[in-house]
């Protein structure tokens, strides 16, 4: 069996919520300027140098499949 909750009670939990989330921000240690301009410098290398990774293993692999289609298209 469900118990509806009246209005006045429920702007009363929404109220709580919202001091206990202002108190939890508060606890929050921010990283400062310097770490994240440091991690977002080693993400970009990261995603960069996969991005390379992947576009060298494309190219192999597309001369290889140009390669194998030109052997056997002319027959040998």
């Amino acid at each position: 069996m469900e118990i509806k909750k009246s209005g006045s009670e429920l702007l009363k939990k929404t109220a709580t919520f919202l001091k206990e989330v202002e108190i939890e921000f508060k606890k929050v240690v921010w990283p400062d300027r310097k770490f994240v301009f440091a991690a977002t410098v080693i993400v970009l290398v990261i995603v960069l140098s996969s991005a390379a990774y992947v576009m060298v293993v494309d190219w192999g692999l597309a001369k290889i499949f140009d390669f194998l289609t030109a052997i056997f298209r002319s027959g040998v």
